[in-house]
């Protein structure tokens, strides 16, 4: 009995310490950015995310680049592969399978499109702010991204969408920001969401992001993708969709898709991404049109959870991977330490598997004389 309390409270210890501790880092900088160079030393991307290596970087014209190392300002990175976008979303034979169905009863394809669930915002960086506009990169509690997410929000409410668009502030602008707005994602779950988009602006210099589209300025999008959480295959397939219907009307405007070490809470739900619009240097007039169009393109894929499906399969999967792993490493765990006291008391003269030496069951009879 002993045994398998012990081993229960090894694994519930490792599986609480998992899920309960903090949800990463999620460092950014303050005094500068990142360059993101390839084996030339040409540009490929800057960010004021905090760069390591191994983290991966998606290019508009959807050219992988890995980071092999960081020196100081600089992420020198290798080009791994072109990623073929309407490839690495073909829907599975199971998805095409269920469509197939559906379409067989009137009424159901509404629920497969979402039964106008809605579409939830959130700003884990509440501060955020475009100087140009706001006068300074930084307005607590108010900042001008708040702007930004309602453009958004206005975009797809003008289409149809059920949009749920939260506003809790989660300041300061620090390495916990992700812990407390957690508590918003959390809540925002509650009701059942078809997709939840944290919206952002990056910290680098203006033409990064800048843009036309139809001969009007706007700022370009960049998604981001948590590489530290179970969920991150079903999240870059969701990232891939929309890139992918993006790109088909707005070649470009969606600059790339960047993989940071880190969860950005992205293991709460499939349909969980960062989206960075524009940066701290455009005005917040450019990121709120640049917000519509994202909107306006990307509706049928934020309002469509079909299109998830097979990726959502897949990041289930690699749920319960972490569990049954988590498992095994307790019940390792356990009987390495079990096995060590046991070796501990045999030293000491006792006995692993049989009755003690000084067991009543283990003396024998006097003998007679």
């Amino acid at each position: 009995m002993n045994k398998k309390v012990g081993v229960c409270g090894c694994v519930l210890l490792l599986v609480l310490l998992s899920l309960a501790g903090p949800v990463w880092g999620h460092l950014e900088r303050e005094d500068g950015y990142y360059t993101l160079v390839d084996g030339e030393g040409h540009r490929i991307a800057r960010t004021a995310h905090e760069v390591k290596k191994g983290d991966q970087y998606l290019t508009a014209d959807n050219k992988l680049y890995r980071v092999e190392k960081v020196e100081e300002n600089t992420a020198h990175l290798r080009l791994v592969r072109e990623v073929n976008l309407e490839a690495a979303i073909a829907p599975s034979l199971l998805t095409r399978l269920t469509s197939a169905v559906l379409r067989l009863f009137p009424g159901k394809e509404e629920y497969a499109q979402g039964d106008n669930r809605p579409v939830a915002i959130y700003h884990t960086h509440s501060a955020e702010s475009y100087v140009p506009t706001d006068g300074r990169s930084s307005i607590r509690e108010n900042g001008g991204i708040f702007k930004v997410g309602e453009s958004l929000a206005q975009a797809l409410q003008e289409r149809g969408v059920n949009v749920v668009h939260a506003k809790t502030p989660h300041d300061p602008h620090d390495a916990m920001a992700y812990d407390r707005s957690r508590r918003t994602a959390a809540e925002l779950l509650k009701k059942n969401p078809i997709a939840l988009l944290d919206i952002h602006r990056d910290a680098v210099p203006a033409d990064e992001y800048a843009g036309e589209i139809n001969n009007t300025a706007v700022t370009k999008a960049q998604l981001v993708v948590g590489r530290q959480n179970p969920n991150m295959k079903a999240n870059e397939a969701f990232a891939y969709q929309l890139k992918s219907v993006v790109d088909k009307k707005h070649p470009g405007f969606i600059k790339g898709i960047f993989y940071a070490d880190g969860k950005y809470n992205q293991d709460l739900a499939p349909r969980l991404l960062l989206v960075e619009m524009g940066t701290h240097t455009n005005s917040r007039e450019e990121a709120e049109r640049g917000a519509a169009i994202f909107a306006a393109a990307a509706k049928e894929v934020l309002t469509n959870a079909g299109t998830s499906k097979r990726a959502v399969g897949t990041g289930a999967s690699r749920s319960w991977l972490w569990i049954v792993g988590l498992l095994a490493v307790g019940v390792a765990i356990y009987f390495a330490i079990n096995a060590g006291f046991g070796k501990i008391r045999s030293n000491l003269g006792g006995s692993d598997g049989g009755a003690d030496m000084d067991s009543p069951t283990d003396q024998q009879p006097p003998k007679e004389e």
